[in-house]
């Protein structure tokens, strides 16, 4: 019987892959010596901006991170879990902020406030991306003109390529961007490897790019400007004022007909920006976008225009030739209002398309962006295995996007529904099981209550699994039968945490996926694993049975159809 049951997981090991794909201090002692900054009030009151120095492309900053050991254990382990998310139970999540001792190329700030980032995809226990805030704690205070700095782990993106490379294309096309160039980060003299540094979206970014900061300025979380969607942006400036009216009137402009609406948009947003901007969109592949996932990215009311203009973030996920949630949609992505709109108004689908081509002519070059990717390999020391995704991308995009405007491409309409977000919680139940040396049991509550337990046998730890989303990872795959119908819990755990005795479930890094096998599919995607995780009994090894226990709440009928991602990497 276990030679059938190991045979069925080789067979359906693609579901695995396919489903991951789903799913970016005042007691510490100072860290790094140097020079200490205590206050740059001067800087921020003068016209002088040293911010370049902290983004020079051929640099690969130092920053040297020194907090409370407890405090850091708990910023880890914080972050979504997938349940909350899908369940629409997720919204009002705010990550803890601490304080920290931080050295940037030997320069010391003590007192700076720092926190986790990232929604969901970027997540990581072992790895996390990081808010630095200079001035929380010392007033006026500034890094080479800089209040704040952000640092993203990369974890979508092995090859540290696609956010750098994406906003640089962004600037190229003329449009406001995040600068962005790469450090290496230790937390407590511990090397946590290299990561992105994005230049942060606020008042400092906008003084360079617009005319002031005075604007609102809103950050887009699963954001549109519907009637119920408008609630998921998160206002970032003039938090006090909170006056939100102005996306009020986006919303009142979307509900004109076909004929009136650039007229009334016009009013309101930035349309010739908007078309470059949703444009490079589709051209930089960026598919969990504006366009393409309402989700990474600002929208700003430049107070000279009082017209919103859109700017990009969260470019990770940038540089895929396919829609990873909804394959079939693109490259030509419309999914929130706006684009959705105008795309179906012959005169304005024309100006899009003509658009695209004319920047793909401007700021496509393919010996150009592959020197790039080489620069970035060589300064960050990737490996060259982690650039295939990328150099796959750069042969093959232009074309593809091409295509899509010459109408060779069949697109699949996606558009976001504009519809309250409710908390649905009720359809989250339990999993658990047992294995020692391999042989066990586990079960699952299921949607009537009915608790279904099943004999099991657990793969060996391995990282050849290949269930673990974006990169890296170890995999066991827990197999149960019972009356006929097999049930597979795929258990993953991020690589750095494997060997520890307790493994917290965490984002999509650690985590559970159940699928039943059989169907018109051949699979079933019963539940996702939410707060939970798993015990060993003694340090786990690759390749060795396990002896362990597992237990998470698990969010049950998800209701997806996946078997449009049949064959799309």
């Amino acid at each position: 019987m276990n030679n059938t049951l190991y045979s069925i997981v080789n067979n359906f090991l693609p579901v695995a892959i396919l489903v991951g794909l789903l799913l970016a201090c005042g007691g510490c002692g100072a860290g790094g010596g140097g020079t200490e900054v205590a206050s740059n009030a001067d800087l921020r009151t003068s016209n002088i901006d040293t911010s370049d120095a902290l983004f020079q492309p051929d640099q690969l900053l130092a920053v040297d991170i020194q907090m409370d050991p407890a405090d850091y254990n708990v910023l880890r382990q914080e972050g979504r879990h997938l349940p909350q998310v899908l369940s629409g139970c997720a919204t009002g999540y705010k990550y803890t902020h601490f304080k920290a001792n931080v050295a940037v190329n030997g320069k010391t700030l003590k007192q700076v406030d720092i926190r986790k980032k990232g929604f969901l995809g970027s997540l990581s226990a072992s790895r996390p991306s990081f808010k630095l805030d200079f001035d929380t704690h010392v007033p006026d205070r500034r890094l080479e003109s800089l209040e704040r700095m952000t640092l993203n782990n990369n974890r979508q993106d092995p090859g540290n390529t696609h956010q750098c490379v994406a906003y640089g294309m962004f600037r190229a096309a003329g449009l406001p961007a995040p600068r962005c160039n790469f450090a290496r980060v230790t937390m407590n003299g511990e090397d946590l490897g290299v990561y992105s540094h994005v230049e942060s979206v606020k008042n400092h970014f906008l003084r360079r790019n617009f005319s002031s900061d005075a604007g609102n300025l809103y950050e887009a979380q699963l954001a549109d400007f519907g009637v119920h969607t408008k609630v998921s942006f998160q206002l970032k400036t003039n938090e006090e004022i909170n006056d939100r009216s102005d996306l009020d009137a986006v919303v009142r402009a979307l509900q004109a007909d076909d004929d009136n609406l650039p007229g009334l948009l016009g009013q309101v947003v930035n349309l010739e920006h908007f078309i470059d901007y949703w444009a490079m969109e589709a051209i930089t592949g960026h598919w969990d976008s504006a366009s393409g996932n309402a989700n990474n990215y600002f929208v700003y009311n430049d107070p000279q225009s009082g017209l919103f203009h859109y700017l990009p973030w969260g470019a990770d996920g940038a540089m895929e030739r396919f829609h990873l949630l909804a394959p079939g949609t693109g490259p030509l992505f419309r999914y929130i209002s706006i684009p959705a709109r105008l795309y179906k108004i012959p005169a304005w689908r024309g100006r899009y398309h003509t658009r695209i081509l004319e920047l793909l002519d401007e700021v496509w070059d393919e010996k150009t962006l592959n020197a790039e990717v080489e620069r970035i390999r060589d300064l960050t020391g990737t490996e060259e295995v982690h650039l295939d995704q990328v150099r796959d991308f750069i042969a093959n995009h232009e074309q593809h996007v091409r295509a899509a405007v010459a109408g060779e491409i069949e697109q699949r309409e996606h558009t976001i529904i504009d519809q309250p977000t409710i908390c649905r919680d009720g359809n989250i139940t339990e999993v658990r099981g047992s294995i020692s040396s391999g042989l066990g049991y586990f079960e699952y509550v299921d949607a009537e209550g009915v608790t279904i337990t099943m004999p099991a046998v657990a793969t060996p730890p391995s990282e050849d699994s290949q269930g673990v989303p974006f990169t890296g990872g170890i995999g066991i795959n827990v197999i149960g039968t019972l009356d006929g119908v097999t049930r597979l819990a795929l258990l993953t755990i991020e690589e750095p945490e494997f060997g520890a005795l307790e493994v917290p479930f965490h984002g999509i890094a650690s985590t559970l996926l159940l699928i039943r096998l059989g169907g018109p599919d051949g699979f079933e995607l019963l539940g996702i694993a939410g707060e939970g995780g798993i015990r060993f009994s003694e340090p786990p090894v690759l390749g060795e049975p396990a002896s362990f226990e597992f237990s998470a709440d698990l969010w049950l009928n998800v209701g997806w159809d996946l078997s449009p991602l049949a064959g799309v990497r």
